[in-house]
């Protein structure tokens, strides 16, 4: 089958991961990256990535025009987190392609980064695809045709040989752009745990203001091959989520247990779900619970390594790899 793709289309980012992973599944897959028109200019790009205004957004659904127009037998668009698409653009690529239209987001799209473009143009989308089960009935309401919960997944393919290194060795580990309850989080269990280490966006600046012990930033993001060499270096990887939105999951809950790490996450549902607590991850649901339960098994190596290795098999086994999920969507709609 082929398909048109568009998205950020970046190294190291988890869009490529899903485009290469159709080409894997035997599509011919013709990528549109919309990376390149973010502007040169730090206030212009801020304000494309938070407000998405029309003027600034010209150019790249101009040049999807231009592409869709090049193409010919393409049997499904992908679109992957389009906020930055017009809905004029999507009736153009129904229009002209004469295809099923599907949106993948692998994040919040209606709570948090919203955008009037997408919002507007739900309705052209054929089957919109999201990792978030709190907004499926809402896509409904805002006249969604076909809305499909799936979960979060990781590259089979950046996870099959993950590389510990010394550079990035610790107790307890933590890779994400900073949110205050993340703040709140390691600031209480950093006088319990010998040594914590955190790396990305906004953790420095945090640390200036007093929202973070200064002592565990260790840089900003890690991307590609250091995310998940990182990954495989800590001793306890943790599962924070995000209180922003309601979500129960995100990447790391399987990024951790696929690298061979010991995922140590916040108890919900969802990942009750896809692991079985205490033999294939631990949760918590309360801090003295996380304090306990690192100390515990930072101090009992092996009950620590038999759960990790329970949990990197525990995701090849149910299926948790990005080619995997993605074969049940496409099966989905068909």
């Amino acid at each position: 089958m082929r398909i048109l793709y568009i998205g950020q289309l970046y190294p190291g980012g988890t869009c490529l991961d899903r485009m290469r992973s159709l080409q894997r599944l035997g599509h011919e897959v013709t990528g549109f990256d919309v990376s390149p028109f973010q502007s040169r200019f730090r206030l212009l790009r801020s304000a494309q990535s938070r407000w998405y205004p029309s003027l600034l957004l010209n150019g790249v659904n101009e040049s999807i025009v231009t592409c869709a127009h090049s193409l010919t037998d393409v049997r499904l668009v992908w679109i992957d987190k389009g906020v930055w698409i017009f809905p004029g653009t999507l009736q153009t690529l129904k229009d002209r392609l004469r295809c099923p239209l599907v949106h993948y987001t692998p994040d919040s799209q209606l709570l948090i980064n919203r955008s009037v473009h997408f919002t507007r143009g739900i309705s052209l989308y054929d089957h919109l695809i999201s990792t978030k089960t709190f907004e499926l009935d809402d896509f409904g309401r805002l006249g969604a045709k076909h809305a499909v919960f799936a979960q979060q997944s990781y590259c089979p393919v950046r996870y099959l040989a993950p590389r510990p290194r010394a550079e990035f060795q610790c107790d307890v580990g933590f890779i994400s752009d900073f949110k205050p309850n993340y703040g709140r989080v390691i600031t209480n269990l950093v006088s319990a745990v010998p040594s914590i280490r955190v790396w990305g966006s906004h953790w420095l600046r945090a640390a200036k203001r007093g929202l973070a012990p200064a002592m565990v930033v260790a840089g900003d993001g890690l991307w590609g091959a250091d995310y998940v060499d990182a990954l495989s270096s800590f001793k306890i990887g943790l599962g924070l989520l995000s209180k922003y939105i309601p979500e129960q999951h995100t990447t790391r809950s399987f990024e951790i247990p696929a690298a061979g790490t010991f995922l140590l996450a916040e108890r919900t549902a969802e990942h009750q779900r896809f692991f079985e607590e205490g033999r294939e991850a631990e949760f918590f649901g309360s801090h003295e619970e996380l304090v306990s339960k690192a100390r515990f098994y930072l101090t009992n190596d092996l009950a620590r390594r038999r759960i990790a290795e329970r949990g990197r098999e525990r995701c090849h086994g149910s299926g948790y790899d990005m080619d995997t999920v993605l074969s049940k969507i496409l099966g989905e709609i068909g």
